[in-house]
């Protein structure tokens, strides 16, 4: 709404609505008028200005969800994708198969909770493990080229963090998450501290993870993180 404030004066008549739908937020434009072609032409005019301001943090003008709008891309780019979780558990899998023909993307995935199965199946270094940790940017970044690496896929994505109530530091509190992707040379990783109890940290570690997948395929950059 913050960001949006300046657009009033254009929208003429147009109604913003914002509707927090956890992790996402959902804004709805409504109005009123006498004919259909000319209401749908203000829509889209109004609809324009907003996905102007906001950028790549519009991820769906449809109703898609994410992991559908992740999964089209992947499908569009021939690219395949295969995960390594940690924190989520199979949460991110879960999401990306649960949109139909997902099969002709997603190679499989790896839920390497255990430091043992980090190093096992993965092939995370076992020094890298002594010294930044499970929870790290250079664990994250051995999960997704490990996982890439097992699988054959072209893209690895990986996620590793602390959902709690327990397990948090004054250094890694509760809510901290790194996220790993590899693809070709490219190797990313990333921090974030997110908020919420263990359920919201997971769904929010999820969430972002298939926008970096979104991101990543439209050159787009990844939101900030610590």
């Amino acid at each position: 709404a913050q960001r949006l404030r300046h657009i009033k004066p254009k929208t003429e008549g147009v109604i913003l609505g914002f509707y927090p739908n956890f992790p996402e937020t959902h804004i709805t434009l409504s109005l009123k008028g006498s004919g259909e072609e000319v209401v749908t032409a203000r829509l889209d005019a109004v609809a324009g200005e907003i996905k102007k301001i906001l950028g790549a943090y519009v991820f769906s003008t449809q109703g898609e969800t994410m992991e559908a709008v992740a999964g089209r891309l992947l499908l569009e780019k021939g690219v395949t994708v295969a995960l390594a979780e940690s924190c989520t558990g199979g949460l991110i899998g879960h999401r990306l198969t649960n949109v139909p023909g997902s099969s002709r993307y997603v190679e499989g995935g790896v839920i390497a909770y255990s430091n043992h199965l980090k190093t096992a199946l993965i092939d995370v270094n076992e020094e890298t493990l002594k010294q930044h940790g499970a929870v790290s940017a250079e664990t994250a970044q051995e999960m997704a080229k490990g996982v890439r690496g097992r699988t054959g896929s072209h893209l690895g994505l990986a996620v590793t963090g602390i959902a709690g109530p327990e397990g948090g530091s004054k250094e890694k509190p509760v809510g901290t998450v790194y996220l790993g992707l590899s693809q070709g040379d490219g190797l990313y990783s990333k921090g974030y501290r997110f908020r919420g109890n263990r359920e919201q940290v997971k769904q929010n570690s999820a969430a972002m993870a298939l926008d970096w997948i979104r991101r990543h395929l439209n050159g787009y950059p990844f939101l900030p993180g610590i």
